[in-house]
């Protein structure tokens, strides 16, 4: 008893111990990685602070030149270094300025003390920058001689009739930011896009852990800045007594985490997102018919999810999460691209024949579906065969875009239609907007037909309508000889249900078409094909 007591107060030391460590691990990384995260954003709002500034006195400098082209100017004599004195004790803030008449000697400008000779290594015209179209206003650094003294500076010039104003921007060489203990923890370089170096502030001694880099998004010029070791480990010491305790919960709530991510891996979500990346999200194709003639004038894909093992998971079961989640776009697009592919010798025997493919509201609202479809075109995508369906049961927020991009696609020959017409959000405001070409009647408003035939106001409203504003109308979910024949008496020929046939394979399809094809062509004349989108009834 005593041997098993004593196994059992070793195995709960031994756990113990093992918790103790993965929190002391977990305490030193989280501390760690939040001191970096910490050290990061201050070197980097430190970055911004110093851009800023730099892109002030560019602005100031800039602004000024433009004033100092009023200011006149003969040569650089007594007269004129005392023009250029008064004007600098007008622009304290913009730096010192220079002027050179075109028809002086090179690279020699006149100052408030004489002239100044720019360096011989910097007189590179191709070190220049631009900074407009007209190629007047430029900024580089520079070296020149000052009083005896070789500097190097930032200058920005600005380029007249008969001569070249120019202002050395005066930088400052130190920074709040920059604390004297801590100079051999830091280090800065603000540079011009063509590397040239324009200054830079402290010194890391103990090593770099990364650096980082902010643009100008007015100026040719960037910020480098350094992330130290020596500042991130000042930081982590810091922060222990706060991550220890944090680490201890964190360390306890692992095994939910971990029970988590596996109920995540097992859920429609991550499912659906495994099974667009393996390509198992295909159309099926319902056949749309000429309910006079029988013959097929077009088809709606239809995405299915066909598994490994040959199954099909029903669509209701998956269709609202995929239309949710930004997987819808990749899907479309792969549905897309297949058509020409999978109906080519359908679409190659019957021009008049179009599929029609279902579009969720980003993809109207948001111009890369359209631009994607302008791309296709150019390819060879045959638009003229293509139709795309807006439904009524998701709202358009932006319908004026909508509108812009509904007109490209009908400019590339792509017919709109209008889906479950009468049952959603968009009603008269996207018959009137959206220029649709084709009413597809629901399948609530068919099964009325039978359900209760006394009751058919709202589909003898939609049928009257389409007709009033000259659109083609389909009539879904249809599913009995006497709702067809029905809405045939109503003038409603072009139909979609199960009464015809369930959405179909590829290959079922093919087979579909062809056995109507053939039907049609022993009966009635080949080369008058019953045309879905003519958008006049006979």
């Amino acid at each position: 008893m005593r041997r098993l007591l004593s196994k059992a107060k070793f195995k709960t030391l031994s756990l113990l111990g093992l918790f103790s460590l993965v929190v002391t691990f977990i305490a030193i990384t989280t501390s760690y990685l939040y001191a970096f995260w910490q050290i990061s954003n201050e070197v980097r709002s430190d970055s911004e602070q110093l851009l800023n500034y730099v892109e002030h006195k560019l602005s100031v400098a800039g602004n000024s030149l433009e004033k100092l082209n009023k200011v006149e100017f003969t040569g650089c004599d007594n007269q004129g270094q005392e023009r250029l004195e008064e004007f600098l004790f007008d622009h304290l803030g913009a730096g010192l300025f220079l002027i050179r008449h075109k028809d002086s000697a090179p690279w020699t400008y006149c100052s408030v003390v004489g002239n100044i000779l720019i360096s011989q290594r910097d007189r590179n015209p191709n070190s220049l920058i631009f900074l407009d179209e007209s190629r007047t206003k430029v900024i580089s650094v520079m070296g020149y001689d000052w009083q005896g003294l070789e500097r190097r500076d930032l200058f920005v010039a600005l380029e007249a009739d008969d001569r070249i104003n120019v202002v050395r921007i005066a930088l400052e060489d130190s920074y709040s930011f920059f604390e004297d203990q801590c100079t051999d923890c830091r280090h800065v370089e603000v540079r011009l896009s063509n590397d040239d170096l324009i200054f830079e502030l402290g010194e890391v001694k103990t090593g770099v852990l990364t650096e980082l880099r902010v643009y100008s998004h007015e100026f040719p010029l960037y910020v480098d800045a350094v992330v130290g070791r020596k500042r991130v480990r000042a930081q982590m010491l810091n922060s222990l007594m706060l991550t220890t305790p944090i680490s201890m919960v964190f360390a306890l709530l692992c095994l939910y985490i971990f029970n988590l991510v596996k109920a995540l891996h097992n859920s429609l979500g991550f499912q659906l997102k495994k099974a667009v990346k393996r390509r198992e999200l295909i159309a099926y194709y319902q056949p749309i018919i000429d309910a006079k003639t029988g013959y097929v004038v077009g088809a709606e894909a239809l995405v299915r999810w066909v598994k490994p093992d040959g199954s099909v998971e029903p669509p209701g079961r998956f269709i609202q999460v995929l239309e949710e989640s930004d997987l819808i776009n990749e899907v479309t697009l792969q549905l897309l691209k297949n058509i020409p592919i999978d109906l080519a010798e359908v679409l190659e025997q019957s021009p008049l024949f179009r599929c029609s493919i279902n579009l969720v509201p980003q993809h109207l609202e948001l111009p890369s579906f359209t631009e994607q479809l302008i791309e296709l075109e150019k390819q060879g995508f045959p638009c003229e065969q293509l139709a795309i369906e807006i439904t009524e049961r998701l709202p358009l927020k932006n319908l004026r875009q909508a509108r812009m991009n509904v007109e490209k696609m009908k400019a590339l020959g792509v017919c709109i239609e209008l889906d479950d017409a009468g049952t959603g959000y968009g009603g008269a405001s996207y018959l009137q907007e959206l220029n649709i070409d084709v009413m597809k009647i629901d399948k609530l408003f068919v099964d009325t037909l039978i359900v209760s035939p006394d009751k058919t106001q709202v589909l003898d409203a939609n049928i009257q309508m389409a007709k009033s504003l000259g659109m083609q109308i389909i009539a879904e979910g249809v599913e009995t000889s006497a709702q067809s024949e029905a809405l045939v008496d109503k003038g409603v020929r072009f139909q979609q249900g199960y009464l015809f046939a369930k959405p179909l394979s590829t290959v079922e399809f093919i087979a579909f078409w062809h056995e109507s094809h053939q039907a049609y062509i022993q009966q009635y004349d080949d080369t008058d094909m019953p045309d879905l989108y003519a958008l006049k009834e006979e």
